[in-house]
């Protein structure tokens, strides 16, 4: 295992058992729009389908994905993920899923092995180049990757990464437009819809009553600023983007 990696390994670890992004859960309450647009896509394609979750964390993102899917594989190259992942599933009663310690730079599948790899806020942490050739690699004729990924275009969000490193490994690179277009090298067709620009504004009210309201209006400021502007798309903090292997 590299460097980088042991570094990655550790740093989840940790992150997982001991909560060290906790500070910025409150910067993730406004992502409810960005969600339900994910779950829809999510069970539609996962629906009856081999689906591998690409690192899974301690498997919240598999346990949805389990009530749809036929068979789910889901890793991680955190230990600490995956015993706290097994034990979960094991608690519900999910006997389709199945968690794996596993490098995701070198899965451990054969060629066309399923329908669907999902991965949330994964990939910005490896190596595209080889990351997106094993996902190909993986993928069934006709199969789709998803992913929910942040984006490294916008100054103020850059500025607050800057600032609390100890929330993230040295290592993670958020996605830049040059790493959606490497994506069109590996995949047939690749689609991408962007979320959260001015709903950061909504933060400060999430534990009031007009949290709700702020957010609805904010969302929909998003969509007309992405349509009438699209340079101010790669400025958005979080994305979905769907690769597709014919």
């Amino acid at each position: 295992m590299s460097d980088r990696l042991k570094r990655e390994k550790e740093y989840h670890n940790k992150a997982f058992s001991e909560g060290v992004r906790k500070p910025a859960d409150k910067y993730y309450t406004i992502h409810s729009a960005s969600l339900e647009k994910l779950n829809i896509i999510l069970e539609q394609y996962s629906k009856g389908k081999a689906v591998l979750e690409y690192g899974c964390g301690p498997g919240d993102n598999a346990f949805f994905l389990a009530q749809h899917a036929y068979k789910l594989t889901a890793i991680d190259i955190s230990d600490y993920a995956i015993k706290t992942a097994t034990e979960k599933a094991k608690k519900l009663n999910i006997t389709n899923a199945e968690f794996k310690e596993m490098n995701a730079e070198e899965l451990e599948f054969k060629d066309n092995s399923f329908d669907l790899v999902f991965g949330n806020s994964i990939i910005h942490h490896l190596d595209l180049k080889t990351s997106f050739g094993e996902i190909k690699r993986v993928l069934k004729p006709g199969g789709k990757a998803v992913f929910y990924e942040p984006l490294g275009h916008n100054f103020f969000i850059n500025h607050y990464r800057k600032s609390t490193p100890e929330m993230r490994t040295e290592d993670e690179h958020p996605l830049l437009i040059d790493d959606i277009k490497l994506a069109k090298d590996y995949f047939d067709e690749v689609s991408v819809n962007f979320y959260h620009l001015s709903t950061l504004a909504a933060v400060p009210f999430r534990n009031t009553l007009v949290f709700k309201p702020v957010l609805k209006l904010l969302s929909g400021t998003d969509k007309l600023i992405f349509k009438l502007f699209p340079f101010m798309r790669k400025h958005a903090w979080f994305c979905i983007l769907e690769l597709e292997k014919k």
